[in-house]
């Protein structure tokens, strides 16, 4: 099967994948809302965030496993692969154990993430229920490394679909008939472990040829490689839980909890939609690492090019309906205007996504290229840019300084350095053309947003979902559009228009010839 097909597969079943589980999660989410409130709601985001500092200690062993597979995987060099798995589950044996620990330990500063008096009912027991999921998590989940590596993730998906339907079937039940948050979490944890199970069982069938348990030591070149990736990946990890996963902290220690449950609304969305989107780039992301491996110069910055550019759009078309959807969705259709923020908070929390989804790219050749190294600083410098203009503008301006915080951190180090890295050490030219590129991306996409707002300010219809219908239209609309008009002539626009006629009739010429077969 070829590179494509397999990319293809992933992203379709992905997308397949999400679209369930943001069905799932909606429903499940409306139904603990209107049960238990947004407290608890809160709760669930902060200690997510709270235990995922304890991730810090996987140390990227996950991501150096990942890169280091590819090339004998692409070999059927098993013998490898078993050396790399052995020492994958060895080092999460000893992850998970030291998370443990820690976890028990951390548990005697919760007062200090959590006010006693904003503490609602069953907290210490969510504390050790989100530990113990992720804690199991390290001994069973590791495998899944393994096919992601193979590009064959899409093969995981039946599972995930059929047990995520189990898990939010039970849960509502469980809420609805005891309307319980300690039992809730229960369904949760027990669902998750079998889930991991059941990847387990499968993978291990699958890959008969592996050896998880091997006593064979790796070459001392992978070895290096190994550890070289990393130690560059250690800053980065402890940089990365620092910008991604403090939001929560601050805004519940700084403005309320009850502020992070109403966050946690517009996260829920946004996770859902980017889910979508991370499907795609997840989806090619062992397809890069190929191209890098095989590809001279040129093409790999031609193909970066495609994706950059197709970031923007999808980017810019996500920000658009964002700006223009979020409190009309939350407020008028989903659980009501007391659970949504201001337009100016919405439009910190909208830029600060679409700056997010412009470094995918970046962030996406870089590990295709395995660069852990050139740009260790750059997670830890955004870090504490982030958290201290964060902190210093969360009081003045609540939820929106925390997320102009961000934006800062990001423009002040991320946004500007990185791309050096890669055009140096990949692309092996100037990076001028990337900050052009940049900056009319950005520029186009402040645009598309203010633009589509003003337009859809003007539309006024009396049921709330024919004007969510008809504002949605228009927020799609003018950023397709625009960059059509704008780019029609770029060989970026003309690579995606070119690949998704190929993907449109291979995809027909599929469904015809098994129709063949079926009537033959």
């Amino acid at each position: 099967m070829s590179r494509l097909e397999n990319s293809a597969k992933n992203i379709v079943f992905s997308f397949g994948n999400t679209i369930l589980a943001s069905i799932l999660g909606f429903i499940s989410r409306t139904v603990f809302i209107h049960i238990l409130g947004t407290d608890y709601l809160g709760l669930a985001g902060l200690l997510g965030n709270v235990l995922g500092f304890l991730s810090i200690s996987e140390l990227g062993i996950a991501t150096a496993i990942g890169f280091s597979l590819y090339k004998p995987l692409a070999e059927k060099d098993y013998k490898v692969v078993s050396s790399l798995m052995s020492l994958y589950r060895k080092a999460y044996s000893i992850v998970g154990t030291i998370v443990l620990i820690s976890g028990i330990l951390l548990f005697f500063f919760l007062d200090f993430f959590i006010p006693v008096d904003q503490q609602p009912a069953g907290t210490d027991f969510a504390y050790f229920a989100f530990l113990a999921n992720t804690v199991v998590s390290y001994f069973l989940a590791y495998k899944t490394t393994l096919i992601s590596s193979d590009n064959q993730a899409f093969r995981l998906v039946p599972i995930n679909m059929a047990v995520n339907t189990a898990q939010t079937v039970l849960q509502i039940l469980v809420l609805a008939l005891t309307r319980n948050y300690v039992v809730y979490l229960s369904v949760q944890i027990v669902c998750s472990i079998i889930l991991m199970a059941l990847q387990n069982i499968y993978i291990t069938g699958k890959y008969s040829e592996v050896d998880f348990s091997s006593k064979d030591k790796l070459p001392s070149e992978k070895t290096a490689e190994i550890k070289r990736n990393v130690s560059g990946l250690i800053i980065a990890k402890i940089g990365d839980y620092l910008v991604n996963s403090t939001d929560n902290l601050i805004i519940t220690k700084l403005v309320s909890l009850a502020a992070t449950g109403i966050y946690s609304n517009y996260l829920l969305i946004r996770n859902m939609i980017n889910g979508f989107i991370a499907t795609l780039f997840n989806g090619i992301t062992a397809s890069m690492g190929n191209v890098v491996a095989v590809e001279n110069d040129e093409k790999k910055l031609e193909i970066f090019d495609t994706v950059f550019f197709c970031a923007f759009l999808i980017y810019s078309i996500e920000a658009t309906c964002f700006m223009s959807l979020y409190n009309l969705f939350i407020g008028d259709i989903w659980i009501g205007r007391n659970y949504t923020f201001s337009a100016g908070t919405v439009a910190v929390i909208v830029l600060n996504n679409y700056l997010t989804g412009l470094r995918i790219p970046l962030i996406t050749m870089k590990g295709a290229a395995g660069k852990y190294l050139e740009d260790t600083w750059i997670p830890f410098g955004f870090a504490i840019v982030n958290l201290v203009a964060s902190i210093l503008l969360a009081k003045p301006f609540g939820v929106a300084g925390v997320f102009l915080g961000t934006i800062i951190g990001s423009l002040c180090t991320a946004d500007w350095y990185r791309p050096f890295v890669i055009y140096r050490t990949v692309f092996h030219a100037p990076v001028k053309k990337y900050f052009r590129k940049y900056m009319v991306y950005l520029l186009l996409g402040i645009g598309y947003i203010a633009l589509t707002y003003w337009l859809n300010a003007q539309i006024h219809l009396s049921n709330a979902y024919l004007l969510f219908l008809v504002r949605g239209i228009v927020s799609v609309s003018v950023p397709i559009l625009l960059s059509c008009a704008l780019f029609y002539r770029t060989t970026e626009f003309d690579a995606i228009k070119t690949l998704t006629i190929r993907l449109v009739r291979g995809t027909a010429a599929r469904l015809h010839s098994r129709r063949e077969d079926s009537n033959g």
